[in-house]
């Protein structure tokens, strides 16, 4: 190791900063965040409304909209629209969306701003910016709010590895209001990338829990940001009404403390617990998707998570099991070997990369609707063609390594998407993996049922390990320049 770091050091690679060391792309993307968030928190904003005002607008919002915004979701709406930079964060059923809907609303009504799309185009594009890490996340986005959102390496004009990202600090986005969500998921590289390139006045929201995985790259974004403790925050905390009745929820907001609730393993409405060893998940993960079928849920509807891809329980060998139950071999139903998988008409897959070219990204799930022989096309290639809520896209054998099959996923890969039913098995096999964050992180992609399925005790083990903080200094940063300046924020 220390051999290592010597030779990359003697190659430039890395940067020495009192006791740490850093991969000097890492160093100057930290110093970047705090650089570029201190800028965007002492800008003015364009356009500064009477509390009165804004106050008479969100119960206008109340009335047209048929809601009721609590104390705390109005303080949220309100500090986001008065502040250039808002950090906004809660669990599953704090009403995040429901926050992020009313300021997108309140700000148009406050600023005279049209939501009817039809009066945009590419010379005069909406000024409102909507983003997230995922394709997923930023689709649930768009439907919550009926505007467009994109991919944050789509709004900032990502080319590829060797050609970077066209906006920076030296092309800025256009626009005067940005909210990311699923900020939890955002690495330092990213982080960096996007700071640079928020304009002069434009206000920013961000949008996260916490509580959820960190991000896959390095970095812990979020969690930096919230512990600095320098910036305007609104933690939700109330369950609202959308989530009542909710065992899913009661459950993430109990593991959120290191607990189980006292009627874990009790059936209810929508949760289940079963009890099996590893020795008995594929027949408990069978029978529980085969019951789900026969209530007429879909392959699109069932989500199976599971956080290691190897095994007798990873998810390689669940995927080719749910695959005979779920789409089956057929005499008339076409099929297309590629190393160790078999890909056939009517899979659900995963994929796996960014593809900026062709509009989706990695973790984005489609399902193959052809497959074509290299007999059969005109440039004698094999195909697959897999169509991704409606955008088709054509994969060659090449690329067939961009793709595997989702009816399991890894937890990382199903964060920022949700799904009526998730399958979670929890056994001793995983445990190195096991922490509460990433347990937490997929019973919270349940929308209607969780069906979990394993060992107790190993539960309570994952419940029991709180998440390992990660090496970053940019916390540091912020508060230094905080309280040299003396910039202390409100927190609500």
């Amino acid at each position: 190791m220390i051999e290592t770091i010597s030779q990359m050091n003697e190659e430039g690679l890395l940067v020495k900063e009192e006791d740490r060391v850093y991969l000097k792309s890492l160093f100057y993307a930290e110093k970047g965040i705090a650089t570029n968030i201190r800028r965007v928190m002492t800008q003015k904003i364009k356009q500064e409304f009477p509390r009165a005002e804004v106050e008479k607008t969100l119960g206008n919002l109340e009335e047209s909209q048929g809601v009721t915004y609590s104390a705390t979701q109005k303080e949220a709406i309100q500090t986001a629209l008065e502040s250039p930079l808002l950090l906004l964060t809660g669990g599953p059923g704090t009403g995040k969306t429901t926050v992020i809907k009313g300021i997108v609303e309140a700000y148009a009504s406050l600023h005279g701003l049209s939501l009817d799309l039809g009066e945009y185009n590419k010379s005069k594009p909406l000024p409102l910016k909507l983003a997230a890490p995922t394709g997923r996340a930023a689709k649930r986005m768009a439907e919550a709010t009926e505007l467009p959102a994109s991919t944050i390496h789509s709004l900032l004009g990502w080319k590829g590895s060797a050609t970077g990202f066209e906006k920076g600090d030296h092309e800025q986005l256009e626009g005067e209001l940005l909210i990311v969500d699923e900020m939890s998921m955002v690495d330092a590289w990213v982080a960096n990338q996007l700071f640079k390139a928020i304009p002069k006045g434009m206000q920013v929201v961000l949008v996260g829990d916490e509580n959820q995985l960190p991000s896959v790259g390095p970095g812990q974004v979020l969690r930096d940001l919230l512990e600095a403790g320098i910036m305007p925050t609104v933690q939700l905390k109330d369950i609202y009404r959308q989530a009542e009745g909710s065992s899913i929820i009661e459950l993430a907001h109990a593991m959120k403390d290191g607990q189980l609730p006292a009627d874990f393993t009790e059936k209810k409405a929508d949760r289940r617990f079963f009890p099996c060893s590893l020795s008995q998940v594929q027949t408990a993960v069978w029978q529980i998707c085969e019951n789900a079928i026969k209530k007429g849920y879909s392959a699109r509807e069932i989500q199976v998570l599971a956080p290691m891809y190897r095994g007798q329980a990873g998810i390689n060998e669940l995927n080719g099991m749910l695959q005979s139950l779920f789409n089956p071999q057929k005499e008339e139903r076409r099929e297309m070997p590629f190393g160790d998988i078999v890909f056939r008409k009517g899979d659900m897959v995963l994929q796996l990369v960014n593809n900026t070219e062709e509009g989706v990204y990695n973790g984005d799930r489609g399902e193959i609707v052809a497959i074509f022989y290299a007999k059969e096309t005109t440039d004698k290639k094999d195909q697959l063609v897999v169509s991704f809520d409606g955008l088709e896209i054509t994969y060659e054998k090449k690329d067939f390594s961009q793709l595997t099959h989702a009816y399991c996923s890894s937890i990382h890969k199903a964060q920022g998407s949700e799904f009526p039913i998730v399958v979670m098995p929890v056994i001793s096999s995983y445990r190195r993996m096991l922490r509460r964050n990433l347990l937490y992180t997929g019973i919270t992609r349940a929308k209607q049922f969780l069906l979990l399925c394993g060992d107790l005790k190993t539960f309570e083990y994952a419940i029991s390990h709180a998440d390992e903080n990660r090496h970053s200094k940019l916390q540091e940063r912020l508060k230094e320049w905080s309280e040299r300046t003396g910039n202390v924020p409100r927190a609500y």
